[in-house]
Parts: structure tokens; sequence; C-alpha cells
């Protein structure tokens, strides 16, 4: 099969979204795709394909049942059971409910104050020249998921070796990755039986004692989810900061902009947050009955990929779908949309803006210390993002 016809598709250049995206929008714009476990599924490319699969109850996520094509045919952790991305109604409204209190806006808001010190501690003890993905873009959501999760002192450094072998693609092997998921489950289990005896007043604590009536978390429930929230807390906002700053810095217009009109802030946000997507969507899902998209059908047990990233860049919505412009009022695809929306959506949108704010307020004169085009991309990794990233205050 040609290139274009196997998923997920490589990178462009300098992290750059798959030319075969575009190819395919034009050309079949709901065509077929072999997975790495040799199953086939439709993939979406236009923004009205895309919205449409999101927003449909008749396409399910619990790939158990026997025949669902599958992205991976060993272990994944993106299809792992007990894991609300990865259900389907009624069990994943149960588990919605329970969890959905903790990520409100007004919630949310309560924690800026805090993000901003660890924001400000951090940045100012830095030196003159610093690596900002290593330095600064993935230790400082570390620090915000632990305050955040009232888990003081985890284990960052075997964290992210975690988090690593189980977001590769190619570098490691399944009994790898199965076995880092699993030691990293053991410790996730472990920190939950310690936060049982000392109780605090942090996330993880609102999930332990989070009930609906008579209705609370199971122990696989809890621990699945609280090391998906460890994952997610911390790598796709280390990716999204790292992929955001170079945007802004190459060419430096988009951060001067910012330290001139700060009230830009939460509207480039949006921008980067559609722009500096962390990868190709890695989730089937299967349609339960033959349903009608505008491009094409998708039949009964069927799976189709709702590409957010394609649809991100669809120039019928997002006219020069590659220039940053926080002017833009159509609404991107990020977060996903429907049953599924992502649940920390306000969490990651409160995270940009204020690290934004910061920067911007204490570093205006930040820029690269190289040139962008000889920045260093990730290989074999799910999240794609500089490698390296110097830069000066």
């Amino acid at each position: 099969m040609a290139d274009s016809e196997h998923y997920p598709f490589g990178p462009g250049p300098h992290g750059a979204l798959a030319g075969a995206y575009a190819e395919r929008r034009g050309k079949d714009p709901l065509g077929k795709v072999r997975l790495p476990s040799g199953c086939t599924a439709y993939l979406t490319t236009t923004y009205e394909d895309t919205l449409a699969v999101l927003s449909d109850p008749r396409f399910g996520k619990d790939l158990s049942r026997p025949g669902s094509p599958r992205m991976f045919s060993g272990f994944s952790l993106l299809e792992t059971p007990g894991m609300l991305s990865s259900m389907d109604p009624p069990e994943h409204t149960r588990l919605r409910r329970l969890l959905s209190g903790v990520f409100t806006p007004r919630q949310v808001n309560a924690w800026r104050p805090r993000l901003r010190a660890l924001t400000t501690e951090l940045l100012d003890s830095l030196p003159g020249e610093f690596d900002f993905v290593h330095d600064f873009a993935f230790p400082l959501p570390v620090q915000v998921i632990c305050d955040v999760m009232g888990v003081p002192g985890i284990d960052t450094a075997r964290v992210r070796a975690w988090s690593d072998a189980m977001l590769s693609t190619s570098s490691l092997s399944e009994e790898e990755q199965l076995g880092a998921a699993m030691e990293f489950a053991a410790y996730i289990a472990e920190v939950i039986s310690e936060h049982r005896d000392q109780p605090g007043d942090g996330l993880l604590a609102t999930m332990i004692h989070a009930r609906d009536g008579e209705d609370r978390l199971t122990e696989e429930e809890l621990v699945t989810n609280t090391l998906v929230l460890f994952l997610a807390g911390h790598e796709t906002t280390g990716t999204a900061l790292s992929r955001s700053i170079l945007r802004l810095l190459d060419p430096r217009e988009g951060y001067e902009r910012l330290i001139e009109r700060p009230e830009l802030i939460e509207s480039t946000v949006e921008e980067l947050l559609r722009l500096e997507l962390v990868g190709d969507s890695p989730f089937v899902r299967v349609a339960r009955e033959d349903v009608e998209l505008p491009s094409g059908v998708v039949r009964a047990g069927e799976g189709v990929i709702a590409s957010n990233s394609s649809a991100n860049f669809d120039p019928s919505i997002f006219p020069d779908p590659c220039a940053l412009r926080p002017e833009r009022q159509a609404a991107h695809l990020t977060f996903g949309r429907g049953t599924h929306f992502c649940l920390g959506a306000n969490l990651a949108r409160m995270e940009l803006q204020e690290i934004l704010r910061v920067l911007v307020t204490r570093q205006p004169g930040l820029r690269l210390a190289g040139r962008a085009r000889d920045v260093p991309w990730t290989e074999g990794n799910l999240a794609v993002r500089p490698a390296k990233l110097i830069v000066r205050k």
C-alpha cells in the first residue's frame, strides 16, 4: 500500500501535519486506511465529517466486541478497559458523572493563582539560556498535575520514563510497553493507597471519595483514570507548550503581539490548540448501524477514525489554515465534541493561558538561541514535539 494508506501517518517536516491529509481531503475525504493491527478503517479528513462522527452516538468506542477493528493488535493504553475514553454509555455516562465535577470552570479557575506562582518560581530559577522542553515545558506540568492531584513528591523521573514507553510507536516492543504500563499502574495503586491514609483536598482525594448516591469509582477505574490523568496532565500539556512557544518565537511577531496586547492570550491559545495538536488521532470508533456522513456511508461494524488534526486544517472552515490568526471565529475540534469531549479541556486551556501570561510578562525578551529549522523533533512517538529547544531570556 502507498504511504498515504498506512495510518498513523508520519509527521511532515518540523512537526507539521502530514501532507497525506490534504491529499486525501481533496481526492478521497472518507477513504480507508490500514492500521498497524492489519485492520482497516475509514479516515475522516474534513471538518464536517469529523464533527459528524464525534457528535453521533451511533459510533461507539468500546472495542471489546469480537471483530471490532483496533488500532494496534496487542496492548494499547488508549484501548484499556476501564478508561473513560474507551467506554460507551451507560458505563461512560456513569464514570463521567463521577469525575466531571472536578474539572468545572469554577474549580479550574481556583487553581490559576497557584499555577502563576509555580510558573514564576520555575522561570526565575532558570539560567539565561536553557532548554525550554526539558527545563520548563515538561517539569512545570508535572508540578501542576501533582499540585492539582494533591500528591506531592511523586517520582517524576519514573513517570516520564513510563509515559515515553507507553506512547512509543516504534522503539519498544509490545512486551516492553505492557511492562511499563503495569509498573506505572502498580505505582499509581501505591500512591492511592498511601493517599487514603493521609486525606487531603486535591483531585485524587476528590476522586477517591467521589460518589453519586451509593455509586462510586471501582478500584480499577480509580487506578486507570488516575494514571491517565498523570500521563495526559504532563505529556499533552508539555508537548502543546513546547510546540506553541516555537510557533510564537518563529517568527517572533506572535510573541511580541502578546506582549503588546495580552488581552489576545485567550484567543491565541485557541489558535495554538488548533495548530499545535500533539499528534494524529489514535482512536477507532465503530458504527453500531449504517451511518451516512457528508462524504459517504459507514456500514454497521466498520471502523472510522475521526481526525481532529485534519479537521483543524480544513481550509473550507479555516482559510489559510497554517497561519496563526487569533481573530478566527470557527471552533477547533482539538478537544473533540459530543459524549467524549475532553474532560480536562478547561484545565488544559487554563494552563496554557496562565503560562503564556507569565512568560510574556516576566520574559519579554525571550527568543530562540538558534534557527527554528535546526530544532530536532521526536520520532517514533504518538506525541510529536521538539526534542530540544534552546531559548535565551
